[in-house]
């Protein structure tokens, strides 16, 4: 052959579909007990947060769940001096996406906004709300694809996109099983009998080594139990506890290295508890974790070609990637005053401090995207507790600190797709005095931003025989001929629609600015 064709494998992630919808979310807020009846309602604000959403992809379909907090101000149905009154809700929702082709298993991501709240007022005790959600998803899923990098040849002319998308290294599943006790609350009663233990994943960091993911994170543990209560005491039988369990654990990757990117996955497949003591519950969840590992990849593609003296064929497919608009790493370091509680003794000195973050919101304005989050502070101190007193020195307190950051990225803009990742680095502390401490956390914020784009690539090539070749032989062609440029055109069409080559045509006409030609203007091909 000789025509030379290079190639190249690489493994992205195509987007199987994605679909936007609008769903009505009715519920209502009732007012809590020793607040006065409503009047009037003034206002209404709804927050929906993104992180909690739970979300499972089916055949064809994507289920999200998810709850809305609602905040109503009211004027209260009372002569006082005090008539507007505040109160909150929140109202559960659970709605699907239809997307052809989707399957369990493949990635998915989900955006979701609020774009209307209305209220009425049902009675006196309970508001009637009306919120519209907007929401997208898209369905991507890992595909190896060999495409055309370069076509060599004596003339051949090649033309070539630059393409950034996120190589994917590869991807795994890894099961666990996490084991630990949950303690009964002291105010809460002994148990009797276990009916029922829920475990949910609340949170996780990943980070990624040499061949490997590694995942902390913390199980939300829900216990309902009968409880063993006296018959000279109040009967409530029925109680609930809750507790968190951390676990850590890791997937394999060949290949991986700390400066990609890992997008995980954690659902609980099972989960039981059985009473160890009267005070203790035994929980035992089995955990499958998913780990993807990408590292963004600049890679030219050819997307078209010819050669005038050796006339070539084009095997072309169509590729939907998700294009990496951009991605940068920030460090910030936020700060906050804390309080010890009232009921809690005075710090005479800290023990420990640790912090975990997590992300409340994510949006992209031009060139950024705004990080909304929390972090959550635990705290262990030794009291100043008087001789006199009970000795226990060692107390535990924690409390949050909300935080909003930002990550510049040219190029970004609102509807993109973004995904975000914040690391605790580092916590230091100091003692303001006996009850308040100053806490600062270094955070590292990852932002990648991408887009959804769909080309004709170029993934085979091979050679026509000359004796079929359209072109007329060079003897048959005119002298001169003059071609008048129409609308859409290109430097490119026309060579190639001639047979000749971009710099020869640009040389025939002493064109300054080859991607500049208006229409109607005349071009001399040779």
């Amino acid at each position: 052959m000789g025509v030379q064709v290079v190639k190249d494998v690489v493994k992205v992630s195509q987007v199987v579909g994605e679909q936007s919808t609008q769903v009505m979310v009715d519920g209502t807020v009732a007012v809590p007990a020793g607040k006065p009846d409503i009047q009037r309602v003034i206002s209404v604000d709804a927050n929906l947060n993104t992180a909690t959403l739970d979300i499972e992809v089916i055949e064809g379909k994507v289920i999200i769940e998810g709850e809305i907090d609602v905040r109503v101000m009211y004027v209260a149905d009372v002569d006082m001096e005090q008539p507007v009154h505040f109160m909150e809700g929140t109202i559960n929702f659970s709605t699907f996406i239809k997307v052809p082709g989707a399957k369990p298993k493949m990635d998915v991501s989900v955006v979701a906004d609020i774009d209307y709240v209305n209220f009425d007022v049902k009675n006196s005790r309970i508001a009637d709300v009306k919120i519209v959600l907007d929401l997208f998803a898209k369905i991507t899923k890992a595909i190896e694809v060999e495409v055309v990098t370069d076509i060599k040849g004596p003339d051949c002319q090649v033309l070539k996109e630059t393409i950034k998308v996120d190589d994917i290294i590869g991807e795994n599943f890894s099961q666990t099983v996490v084991k630990d006790e949950v303690d009964i609350p002291a105010e809460k009663p002994n148990i009797q009998e276990i009916i029922k233990v829920d475990v949910s994943v609340e949170e996780k960091e990943v980070k990624v080594i040499e061949d490997k993911v590694i995942v902390d994170g913390t199980l939300d543990v829900k216990v309902l139990y009968v409880a063993d209560v006296p018959e000279d005491m109040p009967q409530q039988p029925v109680h609930f506890a809750e507790g968190r369990i951390p676990f850590t654990h890791f997937v394999e990757i060949p290949g991986a290295e700390p400066d990609m990117t890992a997008i995980v996955r954690v659902v609980v497949e099972n989960a039981r508890g059985r009473r160890k003591n009267a005070r203790t519950v035994t929980v035992e969840a089995v955990l499958e974790l998913f780990a993807k590992v990408t590292s963004t990849e600049q890679l030219d593609v050819v997307v078209d070609a010819y050669c005038p003296s050796s006339p070539i064929h084009l095997k072309k497919e169509k590729l939907k990637v998700a294009q990496v608009i951009g991605e940068d790493t920030t460090q910030s370091v936020i700060k906050d005053v804390l309080e010890v509680p009232s009921e809690k003794p005075p710090i005479e000195q800290i023990y420990n401090v640790k912090a975990s973050a997590k992300i409340d919101e994510k949006s992209i304005i031009d060139n950024k995207v705004i990080i909304e989050g929390s972090i959550n502070i635990e705290t262990l101190y030794v009291a100043e507790v008087a001789e006199v007193c009970p000795q226990q020195p060692l107390h535990y307190t924690e409390g949050e600190i909300p935080f909003t950051q930002f990550v510049e990225i040219p190029g970004a803009k609102k509807g993109m797709d973004v995904e975000v990742h914040v690391m605790v680095e580092h916590v230091s502390f100091s003692l303001v005095n006996h009850k308040e401490y100053e806490v600062r956390v270094v955070l590292g914020i990852f932002a990648k931003v991408t887009e959804t784009v769909e080309l004709e690539v170029v993934v085979g090539v091979s050679e026509v025989d000359k004796e079929k070749y359209p072109y007329p032989p060079e003897k048959e062609k005119p002298t001169v001929r003059i071609y008048i440029v129409q609308r859409g055109d290109t430097l490119w069409k026309i060579a190639k629609r001639y047979n000749t080559t971009i710099d020869a045509i640009v040389r025939a006409n002493n064109i300054k600015n080859p991607d500049l030609i208006m229409p109607g203007q005349k071009l001399i091909i040779p």
